[in-house]
């Protein structure tokens, strides 16, 4: 599990140091990350509580403090293991996979209520978590509630330009990678199994997510 202490500005500088002088020369700099951060916040209105909707890891370790969550549904994104990971969960040689979110679609997760007075504080932990790399941008959505109430949210899309980018690799590569590539912050297919997982327990069926689910369990022989 990630925890909070793991995202100070100073430890993710050491990441990006690190990935940065093993030839991946895209990871942003604190001051890119301060920028990003603060370009989300000019959208946000000072004094107010704030949402963010999680689809991936962050439906079960948002390692943010948070005052209220909140099942939600976003319309007109899918989730989509589109992205390379070579040094979080794989390696160079058998890079990872992760979860973004595209166009098209719908996606369901988890909205989380930030405290008007921790906004700043909570989400600038959190950019330090999602824009290690920047493979994402920042957006803020519309996540509809099971009540029927919108709640406007800022989620991370995927940006296709980035070098990461593989969103157009076919459904058995995927599930090979998710498989078999693991890496320090541990295995792909453990975060494919928690990302089922929680959305068994918000009573959520994704085919996409159940599919590469059954070919990971295929290609292990049955086990997790």
């Amino acid at each position: 599990m990630l925890k909070r202490e793991e995202l100070t500005p100073e430890r993710v500088d050491q990441i990006a140091s690190e990935a940065k002088a093993a030839g991946f020369d895209y990871f942003l700099s604190r001051a890119e990350r301060e920028q990003r951060l603060a370009a989300a916040l000019t959208s946000w209105k000072p004094g107010t509580d704030a949402w963010v909707f999680g689809y991936g890891s962050l439906m079960w370790n948002p390692a943010f403090h948070f005052v209220e969550r909140r099942p939600g549904r976003l319309e007109g994104y899918r989730r989509s293991f589109c992205f390379w990971t070579p040094l979080g969960r794989g390696t160079p040689e058998k890079p990872g996979l992760m979860l973004a979110i595209e166009k098209g679609g719908v996606c369901d997760g988890m909205a989380y209520r930030v405290a008007a007075s921790e906004v700043e504080t909570e989400l600038s932990i959190l950019f330090n978590r999602e824009m290690l790399s920047g493979i994402y941008d920042a957006v803020w959505v519309d996540v509809t509630d099971p009540g029927g109430q919108r709640l406007s949210a800022v989620t991370f899309v995927i940006n296709p330009g980035h070098p990461q980018y593989c969103g157009r690799l076919d459904m058995d590569r995927k599930a090979d990678h998710i498989a078999h590539a693991e890496g320090r912050r541990g295995t792909c297919r453990a975060y494919l199994f928690e990302t089922a997982d929680q959305l068994r327990d918000l009573g959520v069926r994704d085919p996409y997510i159940d599919s590469l689910e059954t070919e990971v369990l295929r290609l292990r022989g049955g086990k997790r």
